[in-house]
């Protein structure tokens, strides 16, 4: 075997999967001519050369912090593994253009760790196109991202090379390559060259599938100049800088793990500290140790079950004040991918003195919308104003009339270099979400107030209900009701009815040992914070809510399943 990779360090060595598998029976191909392109050499993408200025300035900077290896990992360690992987991508298949793979798909599945980020850059330093792979979607799941992608490849990280049998019963023509884990080199090594000629910032670079949570995923795909505009926007307005050190938690095939969270600290020239799941535990003692980290970002459960585990194994113990001095020491926390609950803010703030940052995006823009860095510019209810060099406008649904009134409710579009390139092979549905002028229609309804501040009243499809003339946001309703001391969690929709229209309808968890919550006690308790007809006039109570790997909860889903 070492015959066959010499130019692969022993520490990260790349084995296709006819070397390391004896369930599959792949061809072992003869011998191959050169390729043209440079096997070596790393393009000149702004992202490679912020990693590289980082590598130049401090040799031992750490980019890459691998909580499950136990191991750090410089900018200058990370442009070398880059490098290597890319050689064995190029000549595995063969690649003699000096376009190298001219964006085909390679399709990956690896942990949140240091060796993501490898596999993530590599394809992206021989010219292709990464299709990050859910980690804990089943195979039936994952078949579905990888037959609609069509990758010429497919990346199989070690950790999950049970789902290799069932993953190639359904792909039968695409070759697999199998990585094995990278380690902590004690010798600096040197940094690789770069490609005299750029690669075309408008070349295809990431497809993300959306989360399905109002129709069937969708392939979305951002261009190395999107995914560039979009981690510089966020430098700009949160201020990354090389001191900035990540607990970084996020699901890595979303948009919020892999641009706001990976992508900028990295280019920025921070420390991305990488976790291979959320543990409130783990969280909690790395913030408890005080200047470890400055940056957290996470959706609204995970802040919620922040909250949990220190009132029940932190409160009142001798670790409190460690835990609460040490989270009070960051210096950014954002909350984003679902609706914030006013409680959950509240509860937070009183635990760590953080107020937390709001803002607003989706997998086809990035990040449009934020809250600003002084606390003072951060509203409750609000995801605050559009982000450096990004256009946001309101129009009313039908006309496309621009909405300009306060308190207005009107369809959020969106325009700049922020936004997806367009929908795999999909390109009718592409152009129907886009205005004639350009914009992007988001399928989101939201207001503004006096000072232009955005808040978010749901998605027009599934979070507005209209009941007896009246149209209400579920999210409001929802919002209030986690006011209430008995509700945990709470889905708020609208089910069809002959006389109303729609009837707006709650599904509750509650919390444990509270009595059993009824509807009449419901609407008594809520008449003091909304108008009547907001009030919900349906009531099921419920074990648990599913929610995705992003908190966020499939409406549809939830209609059928209760109300069908």
């Amino acid at each position: 075997m070492a015959s066959l990779l010499p130019f692969i360090p022993t520490q990260f060595r790349w084995v296709p999967s006819y070397l390391t598998s004896a369930v599959l029976s792949l061809p072992i191909f003869g011998p191959r001519s050169r390729p043209v392109v440079d096997p070596i050499s790393l393009p000149s993408l702004p992202l490679f050369l912020a990693a590289k200025s980082h590598a130049t300035r401090d040799p031992s900077k750490i980019a890459v912090i691998d909580r499950t290896k136990n191991g750090n990992f410089t900018y200058t360690q990370l442009l070398a593994d880059v490098s290597a992987l890319k050689k064995q991508i190029v000549d595995y298949l063969n690649i003699e253009s000096d376009a190298g793979l001219d964006e085909q798909r390679v399709a990956f599945l690896a942990p949140a760790g240091y060796d993501y980020v490898v596999i993530q850059w590599a394809i992206w330093a021989a010219g292709g196109v990464c299709v990050p792979l859910c980690t804990t979607h089943p195979s039936k799941e994952l078949l579905y991202s990888i037959s609609d992608s069509d990758p010429s490849l497919i990346i199989l990280h070690p950790s999950f090379q049970k789902l290799q049998v069932p993953l190639r019963e359904g792909v039968t023509k695409v070759p697999f390559m199998t990585v094995s884990p990278c380690t902590e080199s004690h010798i600096t090594p040197r940094i690789p060259p770069f490609s005299a000629t750029p690669l075309p910032l408008s070349k295809r670079a990431l497809i993300i599938y959306t989360s399905g949570t109002t129709s069937k995923p969708k392939g979305c795909i951002t261009t190395h100049e999107n995914i560039t505009f979009q981690a510089r926007s966020l430098v700009d307005a949160w201020k990354y800088s090389p001191s900035d050190h990540l607990i970084h938690i996020l699901p890595l095939h979303h948009i919020h793990g892999i641009i706001n969270g990976l992508t900028a600290t990295l280019l920025a020239g921070g420390t991305v500290e990488m976790h291979p799941k959320f543990d409130p535990k783990a969280v909690w003692d790395r913030w408890s140790d005080k200047g470890s980290s400055t940056l957290f970002m996470a959706v609204p459960t995970v802040y919620s079950r922040l909250i949990d585990y220190f009132d029940v194994k932190i409160r009142s113990t001798d670790a409190e004040a460690a835990a609460r001095a040490g989270s009070n020491a960051l210096r950014l926390v954002v909350s984003g991918s679902a609706a914030l609950p006013t409680p959950i803010k509240q509860k937070f703030a009183e635990i760590t003195g953080q107020t937390l940052l709001e803002r607003y995006g989706m997998t086809e823009i990035g990040m449009a919308l934020s809250c600003g860095l002084e606390t003072d510019k951060r509203i409750d209810g609000s995801v605050g104003w559009p982000l450096p060099g990004v256009q946001v406008r309101l129009t009313e649904k039908g006309s496309g009339r621009v909405v300009e009134g306060v308190d207005e409710e009107g369809m959020i579009e969106v325009r700049g270099d922020n936004v997806f390139k367009e929908y795999w092979r999909l390109p009718e549905v592409t152009a129907k979400e886009f205005t004639q002028d350009g914009w992007f229609k988001t399928g989101d309804v939201a207001k503004r107030d006096q000072t232009d501040a955005y808040f978010i009243q749901g998605r027009e499809s599934v979070d507005l209900i209209k009941s007896g003339g009246y149209k209400i946001s579920a999210l409001e309703v929802e919002r209030k009701m986690l006011v209430l001391e008995d509700i945990s969690e709470v889905v708020v929709v609208g089910v069809v009815d002959q006389e109303w229209g729609q009837r707006v309808a709650a599904i509750v968890k509650q919390k444990p040992g509270t009595a059993p919550l009824e509807l009449k006690q419901l609407r008594t308790q809520l008449k003091e914070e909304m108008a009547p007809y907001k009030i919900p006039s349906v009531l099921r109570i419920v074990e648990s809510i599913e929610r995705n790997a992003m908190g966020k909860v499939n409406k549809k889903d939830i209609v059928k399943k209760y109300f069908a």
